[in-house]
């Protein structure tokens, strides 16, 4: 493998692992295309059949030229992405501290939250909710032992 070849592998799983564990990436190349460019690139941040997708796609005349307009694409909607899945974790956050007392790290990877999402949004996801439901306010708690994340 060539070392540009790596680094777009290396860039769409860093662009995958962002947009959650759900998430699927597609790079193809298609000559009928003409004026927009021969390859097209699209990311599913939920899975290429996720419901209330934000679905991110651009076209170029390169692979490298792709992945790099899809991570410019990603982080001008990332925000809007992020701002749903804060809802759905925050609502996650209610059921899990609802049925178990508390809410763990290990619980919400359990509901199909990555490890990244939990530490970049869990705290944005227990404010919001402890502003839907009352018996707040929310914390999530890191899991020790088995469960816990790999050092």
């Amino acid at each position: 493998m060539t070392a540009t070849e790596t680094w777009i592998r290396d860039a769409l799983r860093e662009l995958a692992d962002d947009a959650g564990p759900q998430a699927w990436i597609d790079c193809d190349i298609n000559p009928s295309r003409g004026a927009k460019g021969f390859v097209g690139a699209c990311l599913y941040p939920n899975g290429i059949t996720g419901r209330g997708d934000h679905c991110v796609r651009v076209f170029a005349d390169t692979f490298l030229e792709a992945v790099e307009k899809l991570e410019r694409a990603w982080e001008a909607r990332k925000s809007l992405a992020d701002k749903h899945t804060i809802r759905k974790m925050a609502l996650a956050v209610i059921e899990i501290s609802t049925d178990q007392g508390e809410c763990s790290d290990a619980a919400l990877r359990g509901a199909g939250f990555s490890h990244h999402q939990v530490a970049a949004m869990g705290e944005a996801a227990c404010a919001e909710a402890t502003r839907l439901a009352a018996g707040g306010p929310f914390s999530i708690v890191q899991t020790a032992g088995s469960n816990a994340i790999a050092a």
